[in-house]
Order: C-alpha cells, then structure tokens, then sequence
C-alpha cells in the first residue's frame, strides 16, 4: 500500500470538494449543531490563503483553522482538520481539536483513518502541540485504540458525545 499524505487545503482547494460532500452526506443536516451551509463557510475559509496558515500553529492563536486532504496514490482519500476552537461552550478551554475527519466511504476500514490520525498526530507533534482533543459520537473504541483518553461524555438534547485527548 502506498504512503498516506496529507496535503493542506491551500494547496488545491478543488481537492475539498470530494471530502466536503462526504461530510455533507455523512453528517450534513444530520448533525443538529451543523448545517450545510456551516460545512461549506469551514472549507472555504480553510482553503483562503488570506485566512488559513498552514506553515505554523500558534499555541495562543485564535480562529485557526487547517483542512487536510489524505492522499494515497494520488488519490483524494480523506479529509481532517486541525482547529483551535470548539462549538462546546464547556470545553472552550481545551485546543486544539480533530476536527471533520472523514474518510472515503469506499475505504473504511482499510487503515486509511488510522494513516490520517497518525499524520496529524505529527503535523501536530512538529507544531509543538502537546495535547489533542476531539469529541465523537460513535467512535470512541477507535480512538481509545489509537492512544486518546476518555475526558468527559456529555449527554445534549440533541445527541451524545466522548470528549477524547491524547497527549503527544
């Protein structure tokens, strides 16, 4: 199998469009804290070079936010996101997180998601950041596989989430 890369969203803003639709149709309207319109404003603004630095992680920044698309043999695979923020008001504290990881249908289940988390991991380790955080709703025995620790599990009218982190 050939090596996973990821590639910033800068790089090749047409490369989202597969990933943002994977997004869309695993999670769009599904999800009552996103829209569709939400999926599009996060990968556009991702892919500005004005508005996305992709080079650095500042570890007191604000609003960061970098998309990565997995390739694998020069074939999009997957999608995920570095950010600084989260939309849960109680865990505002903590950053960065994992954010819209998603991978091509097609492929779960292959390794490919392992590959994308490991690759972030060191993107992230390379940044200096000690600590990543994510939150999921099903997911958990995935991520618990991969070295991340269960910090909280919050029950919302809407659905129930982990909130997960794993020290680098």
């Amino acid at each position: 199998m050939s090596e996973l890369i990821l590639v910033p969203l800068t790089d090749n803003p047409a490369a989202g469009a597969q990933p943002l639709a994977w997004s869309l149709a695993l999670w769009g309207e599904a999800n009552p804290w996103f829209s569709a319109e939400d999926w599009y404003t996060f990968y556009t603004k991702a892919a500005d070079v004005s508005s996305s630095s992709y080079d650095q992680w500042m570890l007191d920044g604000v609003d960061q936010e970098q998309i990565y698309i997995a390739y694998r043999a020069g074939e999009v695979v997957g999608a995920i996101a570095l950010v600084d923020f989260d939309d849960l008001e109680d865990f505002r504290h903590l950053k960065p997180w994992v954010a819209a990881f998603i991978v091509d249908p097609a492929r779960r289940g292959s390794g490919v998601g392992s590959a994308m988390l490991e690759a972030l991991e060191a993107r992230a380790r390379a940044f200096a950041i000690p600590t990543l955080y994510l939150w999921t709703e099903d997911k958990k025995d995935f991520y618990l596989k991969r070295g991340y620790h269960l910090v909280a599990h919050r029950k919302y009218p809407e659905i129930s989430i982990d909130v997960m982190s794993k020290a680098l």
